[in-house]
């Protein structure tokens, strides 16, 4: 193992000093005056190397105190720069879910309640797209009067997810799961295009999250290789009128089937 600088001084100093010390014990002894000289000699050369070596361990801390401080100085501009570039990178995020907002197609939000006549789905007896679009609007408008949460969610339960077309599972064992799931307090639809919507009264996101997995494993144990998409919407935390609750629906259930398996998209918060 090598020495470093400091301790080849050190030990050059111990080195002469214990020289210096025996020498002048052997002039002692002896009575010779050359010998008392040389053991001068060696204690200032002792000396001499002590002080190197005290001096470099200066010189050393304080150059180790520079950098820490100099490490100290950049910590918050490396802290500031890397929490610049997360907040870019998440207002690009969000930057693009507004722009596949501002494209998506959203029938439910453009659709004219007065065209609605559909209030019973006749497949499942649940109620249809025109109760929803009707009953959302009147609990989104007595939510944001009373300042209470109402969460929005619409569902697509399929197999065969990562095909090109997939299929949409009977209606039958999802409305079982529903009405075993469900609070009375809560309202379940069937849209005409086969989707289920959900209003979830006195709902934060929290928990519509927790009673959308309750859901699905309740189908789990029905259904066999079913999936289940899910995009949820929340007033107030996502929007305020139904127009943009029910868009903001569309776009997280369009970011659920992006993924092969079971999955939960929350809108992003406006």
């Amino acid at each position: 193992m090598g020495f470093s600088m400091r301790q080849q001084s050190a030990l050059a100093a111990t080195v002469v000093g214990l020289t210096g010390i025996g020498l002048g014990l052997a002039a002692g002894i002896a009575v010779v005056a050359w010998l008392g000289v040389v053991a001068g000699i060696a204690a200032v050369l002792a000396a001499y190397l002590a002080y190197l070596t005290a001096n470099r361990m200066s010189r050393g801390e304080d150059r180790t105190q520079d950098l820490a401080g100099q490490v100290k100085e950049l910590e918050p501009a490396i802290a500031n720069q890397i929490q610049a570039r997360m907040s870019a990178e998440e207002e690009v995020r969000k930057a693009n879910l507004r722009a596949a907002d501002a494209t998506l197609t959203n029938p439910l939000a453009n659709r004219p309640v007065d065209d609605a006549t559909d209030l019973t789905d006749p497949h499942t007896g649940l109620f249809g797209e025109g109760y929803f679009l009707v009953s959302v609007e009147q609990r989104i408008s007595a939510a944001r009067r009373h300042l209470r949460p109402v969460a929005v969610a619409l569902l697509e339960v399929v197999t065969n997810p990562g095909s090109d077309a997939p299929t949409q599972v009977d209606p039958s064992p999802v409305t079982e799961a529903l009405a075993e799931t469900l609070r009375d307090a809560d309202t379940a639809c069937r849209l005409s295009d086969g989707r289920f919507a959900l209003i979830l009264e006195d709902t934060p996101e929290n928990g519509a999250i927790w009673t959308i997995e309750r859901l699905r494993r309740c189908l789990s144990g029905r259904v066999d290789s079913c999936t289940l998409w899910a995009g949820l919407s929340c007033s107030p935390a996502h929007g305020f009128d139904t127009d943009e609750i029910l868009s903001q629906a569309e776009v997280a259930l369009k970011a659920a089937r992006d993924w092969p398996q079971d999955r939960i998209e929350v809108a992003e918060s406006r």
